[in-house]
């Protein structure tokens, strides 16, 4: 048994061509694959979020974009930078009248079977309020951001993980721990405060956006992977522990078994660019079948 999932993030573009390619590409692959649900990596409405529940965004962005049936399937949503610039409530409250929409709570888990003998936790953060400069240099983040608390996000990612006996952790944020591009590159303040939580509890990779290309990393021992081309591409850029960089539109697929991590990277049309194989670790297996 596999547990199939697609990625997609930076997407939200009120049905530009460049969305409406991906999406498309998206469907194909959803149906192929007959994924169970798809992960954003924020930025899920540019330029400036959502600003209610009745924002005409909600339809020109997402319910009349991605409408294949292949794709009416849970959307686990992770906040992105320029969706704090909008109304965050309004995209918490969008949960609780619409099914396909799941953001329970500005950060949040949940955790899947892969098979009678394994399952996966997935973790979506809200990386956001932990760059500094969001709350020193760009006031229109300053309401939305002076509630929340990174110290306290982190408390809850480590109860988080330390308590799961899931085979795979994933956890997911919209701001690179690395990135190879010159236009954002690492965040540091993810460096200082998630990093040593993603070693200590043995997650296999950190999956995120912002940076709009599709990367991945590897960081000893821990894959990075960079899916933010939803809607537009820029050109990326190569350092020592890259192992893929595209600059194209594209998205993620990624499959599970209970003894290894599959992701892959296609482009807009669906075509296969990049595919990473990763072994989970048998003492990982163990945990999980002795639950």
């Amino acid at each position: 048994m596999k547990l199939n999932f697609l990625i997609v993030g930076d997407w939200g573009r009120k049905g530009t061509p460049g969305q409406r390619s991906v999406a498309a590409g998206m469907a194909r692959i959803a149906k192929r694959f007959e994924s169970r649900f798809v992960v954003t990596t924020g930025d899920n409405f540019y330029d400036h979020g959502v600003s209610s529940l009745d924002d005409a965004h909600w339809r020109e962005s997402f319910e009349n974009v991605y409408t294949s049936p292949a794709l009416q399937i849970p959307w686990y949503i992770v906040l992105g930078n320029h969706d704090y610039q909008g109304c965050i409530q309004a995209q918490l409250d969008y949960t609780k009248t619409h099914p396909r929409w799941r953001l329970p709570a500005r950060y949040h888990a949940v955790e899947y079977a892969i098979d009678a003998t394994a399952s996966a936790l997935l973790v979506f953060l809200d990386t956001t309020p932990f760059v500094a400069s969001y709350r020193a240099e760009s006031p229109e983040f300053m309401e939305s951001l002076k509630d929340q608390n990174p110290e306290v996000q982190c408390a809850w990612l480590r109860k988080t993980l330390s308590v799961s006996k899931a085979a795979c952790k994933l956890v997911f944020g919209h701001h690179p721990i690395y990135s190879a591009s010159p236009f954002h590159g690492d965040t540091l303040e993810l460096q200082d405060g998630l990093l040593p939580l993603l070693h200590e509890y043995g997650v296999q990779a950190y999956i995120c956006g912002h940076e709009h290309d599709l990367q991945h990393l590897v960081v000893d021992g821990v894959d990075y992977i960079v899916c933010g081309a939803g809607a537009e591409w820029r050109t990326t850029g190569w350092r020592d522990h890259s192992r893929c960089s595209a600059s194209t539109l594209g998205f993620s697929a990624v499959s599970l078994t209970s003894d290894c991590l599959y992701v892959d990277f296609y482009n807009d049309q669906g075509r296969r660019l990049y595919s990473l194989e990763k072994p989970l670790e048998p003492l990982a297996k163990a945990v999980a079948l002795n639950a």
